[in-house]
């Protein structure tokens, strides 16, 4: 195998750990949304609810919620943000790939080793990663139907980023499609944070990095209201 084909692993590792705690922390979030309805139905099944009524409690305020309905609501809230993290988690990617820039790997598990002007194999991956950025994005599009306009323009305004970053590295194919890309070109097609306006598609990188942040903040939301849905709101 060769050494450009390579380089970059252990960054590729860093955000393969990375995702493994986002995928922890919403492992926890689901079980508190479980554990809340499981309270509410201990200690609300019982008195106050009429005859037929399974499956539905009583809240702290009186009011009654049927479980089902606010427990596939959670779900879908659950799986919706689970696809958004594993884009969000890709274009992630790209920003620990960007450290790899000019590099290769040797013989330490700690640092990598100068490898100047061989940047093509890691020009090509960074653009398969964006493709199935796309990808995932227009299947969100069109899964998109239980979410709110907000959301969905979040969605459409993510992907339309991703082929413009797309379109970049295209048009940009005399520099970034052979195997001798130079480092300085190299950054300026994905370093967005060394050169954020990249002619090269490291600006595009910045705002479809930007996109997927706000993408994601908003369909934590989405799990933050459906499990709100369970428990009384204080009052003032």
């Amino acid at each position: 195998m060769k050494i450009e084909e390579i380089k970059g692993r252990r960054e590729i590792e860093r955000v393969r750990e990375r995702g493994n705690r986002e995928d922890k922390m919403w492992a926890r979030m689901r079980k508190k949304g479980i554990i809340l309805m499981m309270m509410v139905m201990g200690c609300n099944s019982g008195g106050g609810i009429k005859e037929g009524e399974e499956g539905k409690a009583r809240k702290g305020d009186g009011s009654v919620i049927d479980l089902k309905v606010v427990g596939e609501k959670i779900k879908s809230a659950v799986e919706f943000l689970g696809k958004v993290k594993e884009v969000h988690v890709l274009v992630k990617s790209v920003d620990e790939l960007a450290k790899a820039i000019g590099k290769k790997i040797k013989d330490s598990d700690q640092e990598l080793d100068a490898l100047d002007g061989k940047n093509g194999s890691l020009m090509a991956g960074v653009f398969q990663i964006i493709l199935t950025v796309k990808g995932g994005l227009t299947k969100l599009e069109t899964d998109s139907s239980s979410v709110t306009e907000n959301i969905k323009t979040k969605i459409t305004d993510a992907k339309t980023k991703s082929v413009n970053f797309l379109k970049k590295l295209q048009e940009k194919n005399t520099y970034l499609g052979k195997e001798g890309v130079s480092n300085a070109d190299a950054e300026k097609a994905i370093d967005y944070v060394k050169q954020k306006d990249g002619d090269k598609g490291a600006k595009e990188l910045g705002e479809l990095n930007k996109a997927v942040d706000e993408l994601l903040v908003s369909s934590n939301k989405i799990v933050s209201d459906a499990i709100a849905e369970l428990v009384v709101k204080p009052t003032t």
